[in-house]
């Protein structure tokens, strides 16, 4: 695989990305060169075969893909941190979510796939223990209920969860009639209540009812009923794993806690984590 007249825009741990021409096509090329990246190809195709929208992609194959450059598309835009604050977009992205995630429900490879939860373990709960001992209490408690979170995690169903929702990641048709989301190297399994917290912690209050009314609506209008019970249950497990996988995240994989994270380390701190923990798991 290789595009003509390559450009480099970014080389960040072991992702090259260039901008290139593609039988003539403005394009962007992606190369891996760690295997866990790469999952990101099997992505592209998982999403392709169960009909959810993309970046368009002329190729790929095992370490490297090259899609549609956005900037130089007559149709479509990258989106901006103003989206955010759009109800048309909103309503647009609810709209992609919505078939992300009935259409993920039915992928075979689903099982196979990253799961942020798949973090929460005895090892890793020692671990955090260590990196971050003013949340002892908390650790100590879930080592004693561990099997039961796992048994609990695995109760709601599965679907397609996108687990990196930014705007940085967005593209808007220039009409707004359509937005979906792109770069797909964490999308893996989980519930769909894990993704509209994602996206909704972003969004200002407006486009957030927007967005939450458009995808309530469309899962009505096919179903003939509401997530009201599913999204209770999603809600109490993803409320406590959801902020276990966040202090995971910050204070193992990183080295210094993220802007994002600094909510549940409070709230790992003060107690009010392990009280919805123990109010889950007892």
């Amino acid at each position: 695989m290789k595009g003509e007249i390559m450009e480099l825009i970014r080389s960040k741990a072991g992702v090259h990305i260039y901008r290139c021409l593609h039988n003539g096509i403005p394009a962007i090329l992606k190369r891996f060169d760690n295997e866990s990246d790469k999952r990101e190809i099997l992505n592209y195709r998982i999403l392709a075969e169960h009909k959810i929208p993309t970046i368009k992609t002329f190729e790929l194959n095992e370490s490297s893909l090259i899609m549609e450059d956005i900037t130089a598309s007559k149709d479509w835009r990258l989106g901006t941190e103003e989206d955010l604050s759009d109800t048309t977009v909103a309503k647009s992205l609810a709209r992609w979510y919505f078939t992300f995630h009935e259409n993920g429900a039915a992928v075979p490879e689903l099982d196979s796939l990253y799961f942020e939860f798949d973090s929460l373990t005895e090892d890793n709960f020692k671990l955090l223990m260590q990196k971050f001992p003013q949340a002892e209490e908390l650790f100590q408690f879930l080592l004693s209920r561990c099997g039961r979170l796992r048994e609990l995690i695995y109760t709601p169903s599965f679907t397609l969860t996108y687990n990196d929702f930014f705007w940085t990641n967005l593209v808007v048709r220039k009409d707004k009639k359509a937005a979906l989301m792109f770069d797909y190297n964490l999308l893996g399994k989980g519930y769909r209540i894990s993704d509209f917290r994602n996206v909704c912690w972003s969004m200002a209050d407006d486009a957030k009812k927007a967005f939450e009314d458009e995808y309530n609506r469309l899962y009505f209008e096919r179903h003939g009923c509401t997530r009201v019970e599913a999204e209770a249950l999603e809600g109490r497990i993803d409320d406590v794993a959801g902020a276990l996988f966040a202090l995971f995240v910050a204070f193992v994989e990183r080295d210094k806690v993220p802007g994002w994270a600094k909510e549940q380390k409070a709230a790992a701190i003060d107690g009010s984590l392990l009280d919805k923990a123990r109010l889950l798991l007892s």
